[in-house]
C-alpha cells in the first residue's frame, strides 16, 4: 500500500526546505525509540481546505516544532486536494516535516478502516509513554446524515454538513467522483476505541463541543478541546499551540484555548470572539446524570408536540439538516433558564467539574465575530441571546423541536437520527413524547 517518498515536495515558498523524504523501504515499519508522548495531527484536507489554509497551517506546524523537546513525536497526516501528492505521513523534526509513509493512491481518509490504518500504523511506528490526536478539517458535531445522501451526485453538494470530514475522494473538491464520505461519531469512537487510550482529542473544526460528542468519546480520552460553534477556514495559530500540544495533560486544554485567542487575529474579527472549551470526560456520566435528572424537571411542562421554548437561548449554528433551524443550543444556558437557582447550583456544580475550562467572546451583541457567523449562515438568530458568563457554558446539547421534522425527505430528521447518541439514551426524549 506503501512506497518510498524519495524526491522533496514544496507546498509553498514558505515551505521551501521544510518537506523532505526520510522513508526506507527497510525500515518504514520498525518501531522507534520510545518517547514519552506521540501526537497525531490528522489533516483530512482533501476538500476547501486543502490548498491554503492546509499550505498555511503546515508551514505553522514546522515553525511550531523549532523548540519542541527530543522525548516526543510529533507526526501528521495529510491528505490534500493535489494530483501529484498522494495521502502521508509525515514526522516534524526541528529541521522541517519528513514525509515517512507515503500511500501510492489517493483513498478516503475518512473511511473507518482507512483511519484505523493511520493511527495503528503511526503508533506502532512511534511508540510512546502516552498519545494524543489533534482532528484537523470540517466538523459537524453529532450531525448525521446517511451515507446514501453523500454518495448521490443530486444530494451531496446539501450533504457535506455531516460529523467530521467531507474527503470527496478524489482531487477536485468542487467535483469529485459523485461520492463525499465523512465519518459520523459513534463510528469514530468505535476505531479510537481499538488503539492506545488517548490523552486529549484536539477539534480544530467546527461545532465539535457537543454533549452527545464527548460523551461517545468519553472512553477513547481524558479530555476533549475545541469549540462548540463555527471556526474559520484558518483554524489554531499552531507556531504557538505546537508546544503545549506536550504539556501534561491536565494543562494542554488551557494552554491551547489561551494561545489559540491570545496569537489570532482573523482577518474579518478579532480571536476573542471565538467559544472554546475543555471536557473532562471522565465526569461526562455525572454530567448526564445530573442532565437527566434536570431535564426531568424541566420537561414535565413541556410534553410532544409542545415545544421547550429555546428562541433565547444561546446556539452554535444553523443547519440544513435542522430544517434551517438554531441548533447546537448551550447546555448550561437552558439549565440557566429552567431550573431553580437551587436546582442549578446542584447541577452546576457537577457541570463545572466537567467542562474545566471555557472562554466565550466579549460583548457578543458588538462582536464582531456574531456578525461573520450570521453572515456565513444568512440569519439574523445570533442577535436574539446574550452570551455572558452567567449564561455560557461552551458545551452544546440537542433539543428535539417539531419543526425539526420539516427536514427534507433526503436528510434524515434531528430528531430521529439523534437517537445514535448514548447521550440521547440517556436523556431518553420517549419519556416526553419525543418518539
Amino acid at each position: 500500500m506503501s512506497k518510498t517518498l524519495r524526491n522533496i515536495f514544496l507546498f509553498s515558498s514558505l515551505m521551501l526546505g521544510m518537506f523532505t523524504s526520510c522513508g526506507d523501504d527497510n525500515n518504514e515499519d520498525v518501531p522507534d525509540t520510545k518517547r514519552n508522548r506521540t501526537v497525531l495531527v490528522f489533516m483530512c484536507a482533501e476538500n476547501n481546505l486543502g490548498s491554503n489554509f492546509f499550505v498555511s497551517d503546515s508551514t505553522e506546524i514546522v515553525r511550531g516544532a523549532a523548540n519542541l523537546p527530543a522525548d516526543v513525536n510529533l507526526i501528521v497526516y495529510a491528505d490534500r486536494t493535489s494530483q501529484s501528492t498522494k495521502p502521508f505521513i509525515a514526522k516534524v523534526e526541528k529541521d522541517g516535516m519528513h514525509i515517512m509513509k507515503q500511500y501510492d493512491k489517493d483513498w478516503y481518509s475518512t473511511d473507518k478502516d482507512a483511519i484505523s490504518d493511520i493511527i495503528n500504523w503511526t503508533f506502532t511506528k512511534y511508540p510512546a509513554d502516552s498519545y494524543a490526536m489533534t482532528f484537523w478539517g470540517h466538523g459537524n458535531g453529532w450531525i448525521m446524515v446517511p451515507d446514501k445522501n453523500t454518495t448521490n451526485p443530486s444530494t451531496k453538494a446539501n450533504a457535506k454538513h455531516k460529523a467530521y470530514g467531507w474527503d470527496t475522494g478524489k482531487d477536485n473538491p468542487d467535483g469529485g467522483d459523485g461520492y463525499d464520505k465523512y465519518i459520523n461519531i459513534p463510528e469514530l469512537a468505535n476505531v479510537l476505541s481499538k488503539t492506545h487510550h488517548l490523552d486529549y482529542i484536539f477539534f480544530d473544526c467546527c461545532q465539535m463541543m457537543c454533549a452527545e460528542v464527548a460523551y461517545e468519546l468519553r472512553n477513547v480520552c481524558d479530555y476533549i478541546i475545541g469549540s462548540p460553534a463555527e471556526i474559520p477556514g484558518c483554524g489554531a495559530p499552531y507556531q504557538y499551540i505546537v508546544p503545549d500540544l506536550f504539556l501534561t495533560k491536565e494543562n494542554v486544554g488551557k494552554a491551547i484555548v489561551d494561545d489559540y485567542i491570545k496569537y489570532t487575529n482573523f482577518p474579518s474579527f478579532p480571536a476573542d470572539g471565538l467559544p472554546l472549551s475543555v471536557v473532562k470526560t471522565s465526569n461526562m456520566e455525572n454530567l448526564l446524570n445530573a442532565t437527566q435528572s434536570a431535564i426531568d424537571t424541566v420537561m414535565v411542562h413541556y410534553q410532544y408536540p409542545h415545544n421547550l421554548p429555546v428562541y433565547d437561548v444561546i446556539f452554535y449554528g444553523i443547519n440544513v439538516h435542522s430544517a434551517s433551524q438554531p441548533i447546537y443550543y448551550d447546555l448550561r444556558h437552558i439549565m440557566r433558564k429552567y431550573l431553580s437557582q437551587n436546582d442549578f447550583n446542584t447541577w452546576d456544580n457537577t457541570f463545572q467539574q466537567t467542562v474545566v475550562y471555557s472562554v466565550h467572546p466579549r460583548d457578543w451583541k458588538e462582536s464582531r465575530y456574531a456578525d461573520w457567523l450570521s453572515s456565513q449562515l444568512n440569519t439574523s438568530h445570533f442577535r436574539q441571546f446574550k452570551m455572558n458568563d452567567e449564561n455560557y457554558g461552551g458545551l452544546s446539547m440537542f433539543i428535539p423541536q417539531t419543526y425539526y421534522s420539516n427536514v427534507e425527505s433526503t436528510y434524515l430528521n434531528p430528531n430521529v437520527s439523534i437517537k445514535a447518541f448514548q447521550w440521547n439514551k440517556g436523556i431518553d426524549w420517549t419519556k416526553f413524547g419525543w418518539e
